[in-house]
């Protein structure tokens, strides 16, 4: 609701209203997203008695604030897993494009095709679901989910993505938010086993799941949802139909959050800081696509994954200012880490640019924690890609600060 300022008002009360308004910039950001509920139940393709349903359920944010169009974003690139160029949709229009989407890959050819390999039973079903779990004058968090199987068929998957933003500049809150993921973790890792038990090979990756895409702020704590079942505990979401997920309370995980998080969570009457906001990526990329790298690439060194390394790099690779081959990168992450055990790091104000037809590279600020002490770094990795796009491997890492070290020696030999 619009917050109006009448004539009467008392000079106090002006100076105080003028006083928030400049600590937190324009007022717009604290108003309610305004939200539009699309309610979708439709089969569109049906063939010789079987049917594909497609079911919607989603509170869209309309509008032109930040934290809107980032969220708007967000579902585009969810729902289609397309790139709009910089088109920012509405959520009629995305619906829409979602069912003409959903048509195109479910039509009678496929279903015929699918009958002649021998899977002429059952329906499918494809459920989607966005849900606004949580909104204050300062934070928004969503939760995007999805699941999809076929009656009489032992095949389904399920999903869900959390995302919350902030409504001062709609820049995506991660893990930057706290001091130390890897203290949270072990928090969160004794929970789940109180909670799920540990019998089973598949349960927790035998007690060691990496954590979620992202956390989710809600009012009195941060929720972690494990959405991808079908990798990690299958039997949790088949059994009760909910995903696997632990919650903290902030007053247990208080000391594990950074300033600028009680600020914003309202836990601290402290200004949060407005000066680095997330900058605006390439609308010609898949900006939540390649989050996901990144977030695979802190995982790798966080959970001391050693051996998958290899797996993220490409043949060759330019390694801080050197030319090696991505055996050469494993065996220098192994050696660091050895020497490193308290090492960790948090990738987050993510921008992505695409440089050519094959090149994407992401800048971002990388928080790293070694020998107790905590920096900073403005780093970037360059990936590549085959020639249909299919999958991406980092073909260059490196930072501002060794660059421009590097460069200050090769200018002084000259």
């Amino acid at each position: 609701m619009l917050y109006t300022m009448k004539m009467t008002i008392g000079k106090w009360l002006r100076a105080t209203v003028l006083l928030v308004a400049l600590c937190w910039g324009a007022s717009s950001y604290a108003q309610q997203l305004p939200i539009t509920k699309y309610d979708i139940d439709q089969v569109p393709a049906q063939w010789n008695g079987m049917e594909a349903r497609l079911t919607i359920d989603a509170d869209y944010p309309e509008g032109n604030s930040p934290a809107a169009k980032t969220l708007q974003r967000w579902l585009c690139e969810l729902f289609t897993a397309k790139d709009f160029q910089g088109q920012i949709l509405t959520g009629k229009q995305l619906m829409e494009r979602v069912e003409a989407d959903f048509m195109e890959a479910n039509s009678v050819e496929m279903m015929k095709k699918l009958a002649e390999d021998g899977e002429e039973e059952g329906n499918w079903f494809f459920n989607y679901r966005v849900k606004k779990e949580y909104e204050s004058s300062r934070i928004a968090s969503f939760t995007y989910s999805w699941d999809a199987f076929q009656v009489g068929n032992a095949t389904s998957n399920a999903n869900i993505i959390d995302v919350t933003v902030a409504k001062t500049d709609g820049r995506i809150l991660g893990w930057e938010m706290f001091t130390s993921v890897r203290q949270l973790k072990k928090l969160i890792d004794k929970q789940l086993v109180e909670k799920y038990g540990e019998e089973g090979a598949d349960l927790y990756l035998k007690g060691t799941p990496p954590m979620p895409r992202a956390p989710l702020f809600m009012k009195d704590g941060v929720r972690f949802d494990f959405g991808d079942y079908t990798i990690y505990v299958p039997h949790v979401y088949e059994e009760t139909g909910e995903y696997p997920c632990a919650f903290m309370k902030y007053a247990d995980i208080q000391h594990l959050l950074t300033d600028e998080a009680k600020a914003l969570l309202g836990l601290s009457q402290q200004t949060p800081s407005l000066n680095e906001p997330e900058p605006a990526s390439d609308p010609q990329v898949n900006t939540e696509l390649f989050r996901l790298y990144l977030k695979s690439w802190d995982d790798l060194h966080n959970l001391r994954q050693h051996d998958d390394f290899e797996y993220e790099y490409a043949p060759n690779v330019h390694y801080y200012g050197m030319k090696v081959t991505k055996q050469k990168v494993q065996q220098s992450k192994n050696d660091f880490l050895k020497k490193t055990p308290d090492y960790e790091q948090v990738s987050y104000r993510l921008k992505v640019t695409k440089t050519d037809a094959s090149h994407v590279r992401c800048d971002f600020q990388k928080r790293t924690v070694a020998q107790g002490k905590t920096r900073v770094y403005p780093s970037y990795l360059i990936y590549v890609t085959d020639d249909n796009g299919t999958s991406w491997q980092i073909e260059r890492e490196s930072d501002l600060v060794t660059d421009r070290n590097l460069e200050k020696k090769k200018t002084k030999s000259n």
